[in-house]
């Protein structure tokens, strides 16, 4: 018997991709808030370049009030423009963006007014997930936790809203010594959310005439699994929630993208398409432009959290009334807490 063996080498197809003009990107964000009003520019890149965007120069850029006052945007840094005026609740605004002869303008925006939360809660919940071992093998776990949920009206000026969350854990670690006691470390880091935007609005509660029980973020029970290195002993959280008063057309433009973003490739996710915006060339309707021009109000709450370590304990929870700068994470060794810390 003789036997043929085959050899077939591999070789990776790179279909010919004709490098065109890149297209202006427009990433906008304008509120009440100055340290938030921006909006930066960019190209884009050809389909294999790997390179960071490229920052767009030359443009010039202005928040126009409809019927009144121009604010002229001041370039921080390059493509980076800033504003040195706050919009107003209540009135329409656009952007304009004068590149290369050509000029670029949003939609018109009206200016919701300024977001509200009614109450925040918590409430035990068993979250479901899946763990790998080293072999590979999936198995099933539930994990005890505590969901943070608000309350949030909705009227006929501002029925939709957008939520941004920190949670910043707090611990505390005594290193051992073999002499006099070393002072006690205080740290602290942060968890967010999952990566999608947080959006609310009367579409997702039609049995309420109001948001209800809107989730913001979950937290194990278990806050050890949070930490870095044995020793180290939780000390309550540090809740920080971002809310904004948003459009109707912001919601609807921020969901697309949140289905995009969570697509998976099963059967039902919703086709990949191009999710265009509300800006576009004046002088050349034929100019691709890619943004979105979000006009929003904004406030800010934060809450201290103790959450315990089951249902049957009793949660610890205030509002704060201080907003302190808080870093994403980091430590004092030498004994002291940081300004920012909470107690129970």
């Amino acid at each position: 018997m003789s036997v043929l063996l085959l050899g077939a080498c591999e070789e990776y197809y790179k279909p010919v991709i004709n490098i065109v003009p890149g297209i202006m990107v427009v990433d906008s964000h304008v509120t009440n808030d100055p340290l938030q009003n921006f909006v930066k520019l960019t190209m884009t890149n050809s389909f294999y370049n790997t390179d960071p965007a490229v920052k767009l120069t030359g443009a010039k850029v202005m928040l126009l009030e409809a019927g009144g006052q121009i604010i002229f945007g001041s370039e921080n840094t390059t493509g980076y423009f800033i504003f040195p005026e706050t919009p107003v609740s209540g009135k329409k605004y656009l952007i304009r963006i004068d590149y290369n002869d050509d000029i670029y303008e949003s939609d018109t925006v009206l200016m919701p007014p300024l977001p509200h939360i009614d109450s925040l809660y918590t409430r035990d919940l068993l979250v479901n997930g899946y763990q790998t071992d080293i072999y590979g093998a999936v198995t099933p776990t539930e994990t005890p936790s505590r969901d943070i949920c608000i309350d949030a009206p909705i009227t006929s000026s501002l029925e939709y809203y957008r939520f941004s969350d920190r949670a910043v854990l707090q611990w505390v670690y005594n290193p051992p010594s073999a002499g006099p006691p070393l002072p006690t470390w205080f740290g602290w880091k942060s968890i967010h959310d999952n990566g999608l935007f947080n959006l609310a609005g009367p579409k997702d509660f039609r049995v309420s005439a109001n948001i209800h029980q809107h989730s913001l973020m979950t937290l194990a029970y278990n806050s050890f699994t949070y930490l870095d290195f044995d020793g180290q002993i939780p000390a309550g959280w540090i809740m920080i929630i971002d809310q904004y008063g948003i459009t109707k057309e912001s919601y609807d433009f921020h969901l697309k993208l949140n289905q995009q973003l969570s697509a998976s490739g099963n059967l039902f996710d919703p086709v990949q398409t191009q999710i265009y915006g509300n800006i576009h060339c004046v002088t050349t309707p034929g100019n691709l432009v890619l943004g979105y021009f979000d006009l929003n109000t904004y406030r800010q709450y934060r809450y201290y959290l103790n959450l315990g370590t089951g249902p049957d304990n009793q949660v610890v929870q205030r509002r704060l009334n201080r907003y302190l700068e808080i870093p994403e994470e980091g430590q004092h060794t030498d004994g002291t807490r940081p300004d920012f810390w909470e107690y129970n």
